[in-house]
């Protein structure tokens, strides 16, 4: 929308203001909400103050929306209380509002049960809503969703929760709400990514939409797609390239997802004390910053174990590590990060000679549906480990069927060198000589030299010039103009000290055989 676009609209919203035609008024809102969202918060948020109480007390559902704006745009909170009666609120998009902001509220002030509760009620009132009432408050159903999904991704529903951001991307897409596609798309995306559904997650990131670099939106909503996107390269053994991505994660923009970020980055942190221990200063640092909502929500405190479990076995810390993973039995049922705790845990056994003891911890976890490919087939190599013979090979056989189909290798890395020789022969076989290469080389890894000095956008862009994309094919898929591409290199190029693709790729590799 331009200026002169935004100026006539707010001059139709002021025309019927002034004439007290609140029908036309919010019926502009609602033909006009999503753009107006998108582009002009502010202005959206000095409409939504213009109404008076009457009008707000017979659509209650917008005293909530200006409340939720005025937090994301950081404005001082309104006192209408007094001016707003407390009858219940009966029009459908009004009851869904109310119990909506039950849900933001309890999940921002750390009460994570009631959160989900509230988000169960809203569900069950959106599935008792005659179905042609639906369809005339679909510009609020995309966020509506999308909290939702929130709430039941923060306490381990990550089924229930993908559900809801698919809800959240299919209701955007028919009112043009792309942030709110973009933000349910990259949940999706990540969801997937953290079950090792690669084939799910690669889908879920192509159906993205632009993200405009200057929308005030673009970091909040980029978060959970970039974590997807690096954990796919990490699940493609290409650990360079996943610290390259992560370089353009803003986690303060994204606090929902800071559990996630720091469990990618402890999984690709180099074995070195030196590393190691300053991830993990810097992750106390962090959680140290954040408030007692964010940082012990049911899926951040489950993701913390891995991750200080990782550090700690880096810094040679083992028993203090297998101490914190715990022994407390696991199954099938069990949450999906309870079960990467104890695949952890076998691992780090394993690793020590206990190879009885890991094939123990893991055999629940033979029984895991394949929705979970990260933890059967992390399970199925602990327990060919402890086998010989064609036991051994069925296993093996169905880690390549599992691996292959869902683009899901990153448990390859920590099998025993002579089971990691006959998975690279059956990739090979396959046709997927890239992972049986990596495979091979695998000997620890290092960041590219000068990466930490690039922006979010330029590191985006090196790791698709790595990739062998083309300028155009890399605006295309990051949805910037070809120049924009050319400034971003010309940037990354001075300050890791090339001037060419050549020399990138050269750089590269010469950093890869340092590792």
């Amino acid at each position: 929308m331009s200026e002169a676009s935004l100026r006539d609209l707010i001059g139709l919203f002021g025309a019927a203001r002034d004439d007290g035609d609140w029908p036309r008024f919010l019926d502009l809102l609602r033909a006009h909400w999503s753009e107006l969202f998108q582009k002009h918060p502010d202005d959206l948020l000095d409409l939504l103050v213009s109404i008076p109480p009457d009008v707000l007390e017979a659509n209650s559902r917008l005293r909530f929306a200006e409340e939720y704006l005025r937090r994301i745009l950081h404005r001082p909170a309104a006192d209408r209380t007094d001016d707003v009666g407390d009858t219940p609120p009966q029009d459908p998009l009004d009851l869904l509002a109310e119990v909506t902001n039950e849900v933001r509220v309890a999940r921002v002030e750390g009460r994570y049960l009631e959160a989900v509760a509230a988000a169960e009620r809203a569900v069950a009132l959106l599935r008792d809503t005659p179905p042609h009432i639906v369809p005339t408050f679909d510009t609020a159903l995309p966020e509506f969703h999308y909290h939702w999904a929130l709430a039941f991704q923060l306490v381990n529903r990550f089924e229930t929760a993908a559900e809801q951001f698919t809800l959240s991307y299919d209701w955007a897409g028919t009112v043009g709400n792309h942030m709110a596609a973009a933000r349910a798309a990259g949940g999706v995306a990540l969801i997937h990514a953290l079950h090792g559904r690669g084939r799910e997650a690669t889908a879920w990131l192509l159906k993205r939409p632009r993200i405009p670099d200057d929308a005030w939106w673009a970091a909040t909503a980029r978060t959970p797609g970039t974590l997807a996107e690096a954990i796919l390269y990490v699940e493609r053994l290409e650990v360079d390239a996943a610290r390259v991505v992560l370089l353009g994660v803003d986690i303060r923009e994204g606090l929902d997802y800071w559990a996630a970020y720091f469990a990618v980055r402890a999984y690709i942190t180099p074995d070195d004390e030196a590393t190691a221990r300053a991830l993990l200063a810097e992750f106390d640092a962090f959680v140290g910053t954040l408030t007692d909502e964010h940082a012990y929500n049911p899926l951040g405190a489950e993701l913390s174990v891995v991750i200080r479990a990782l550090l700690l076995r880096s810094l040679g810390r083992a028993d203090e590590a297998e101490r914190m993973l715990g022994a407390t039995p696991v199954d099938a049922g069990s949450s999906l990060v309870r079960q990467m705790q104890a695949v952890l845990h076998a691992r780090m056994l394993a690793r020590r000679g206990r190879t009885v003891d890991a094939t123990e911890l893991v055999t629940p976890l033979l029984h895991v549906s394949s929705s979970r490919p990260r933890i059967l087939i992390a399970a199925l190599l602990i327990a060919a480990d402890g086998v010989e013979g064609e036991e051994r090979a069925e296993l093996l056989r169905r880690v390549a069927d599992l691996s292959a189909w869902n683009l899901c290798h990153q448990s390859w890395a920590f099998a025993s060198a002579e089971v990691r020789a006959m998975l690279a022969t059956d990739a090979r076989e396959r046709g997927d000589g890239e992972v049986a290469d990596r495979l091979a080389a695998m000997a620890g890894g290092a960041t590219i030299a000068g990466a930490d000095a690039l922006t979010h956008r330029e590191a985006a862009v090196v790791q698709a010039a790595l990739a062998g994309l083309t300028n155009s094919e890399i605006s295309e898929a990051h949805h910037v103009s070809i120049n924009t591409v050319k400034t971003h290199m010309r940037h990354a190029y001075a300050k890791l000290g090339v001037t060419s693709r050549e020399e990138l790729q050269w750089h590269f590799q010469i950093d890869r055989l340092r590792r």
